[in-house]
């Protein structure tokens, strides 16, 4: 009975967990995205222009030979120093990765077999241990993965949100964005950035894992693990929040 009340309550830990995290990435992402995105009005008057213009967001609209007009989400370069700024914003001045570590950490206590040597006190210690580990993982990568290596490798570490339209179209540009990305001059390349600060992240965090039965999360096989997560869990992020959440929000809000 204690073990079956036991898992509830983690159960609904969770959910609560994962209801301050959907709010919490409203407010985040949703001004992200406002930022990137450029109103119709702000291109109309470039339409017959060959020249490229670039609007006080930052935002370019380039056209072609045949004056049709292109529009980008370019926003003005970041120096180096806002880079590192912006992704050590992202990693501790946010509610965001606290909720998603304790979400995370949730889940997984929720998954490993409980030990007959513990009791409810011990398991809230190992789920705050796990959250404190999962955290120092989601924040190592976006230090690296946003901030030291797009200052190094010169890439741009905001989302670039989709100018297509249609789900499918917008779907696959949000997916692509973790293995592709823009450079500072705005040329689409290999996100060397985040694939270096992944592997930088997915190795450090051998020095604070910990494995339990049935569970290896230390050693190569467990990095790879890690790294090759990080890509599915970033995808979904990127099309979830990133790109579909601002139109999820006015849905709701109509």
């Amino acid at each position: 009975m204690s073990k079956s009340s036991s898992r509830v309550a983690r159960a609904l830990l969770a959910a609560t967990a994962l209801l301050v995290f959907f709010t919490a990435a409203q407010a985040q992402d949703s001004n992200d995205t406002r930022r990137a995105t450029r109103a119709p009005s702000e291109t109309s008057s470039a339409r017959q222009s060959t020249k490229t213009q670039t609007t006080q967001g930052g935002s370019a609209s380039q056209t072609t030979q045949g004056g049709a007009s292109q529009t980008t989400n370019r926003l003005a370069p970041l120096t180096s120093e806002k880079k590192i700024e912006y992704a050590f914003r992202h990693a501790f001045l946010s509610p965001v990765p606290y909720m998603t570590s304790a979400l995370s950490a949730g889940l997984t206590q929720f998954r490993e077999d409980r030990l007959p040597h513990k009791d409810t006190g011990d398991e809230v210690a190992d789920w705050g241990s796990r959250a404190a580990r999962n955290f120092a993982t989601k924040s190592t990568t976006t230090l690296f993965a946003s901030g030291f290596y797009p200052a190094l490798f010169k890439q741009d570490p905001r989302y670039d949100a989709s100018t297509r339209k249609g789900f499918g179209r917008r779907a696959l540009h949000a997916a692509s964005r973790v293995f592709v990305t823009r450079d500072d001059a705005g040329n689409l390349e290999p996100n060397y950035s985040r694939f270096a600060g992944v592997a930088t992240a997915s190795a450090l965090s051998n020095l604070w894992e910990h494995s339990t039965p049935g569970h290896d999360r230390t050693g190569a096989d467990a990095t790879a693990r890690r790294f090759a997560r990080s890509f599915l869990t970033g995808s979904i992020n990127n099309i979830v929040f990133k790109e579909f959440w601002p139109d999820i929000v006015r849905i709701f809000r109509r």
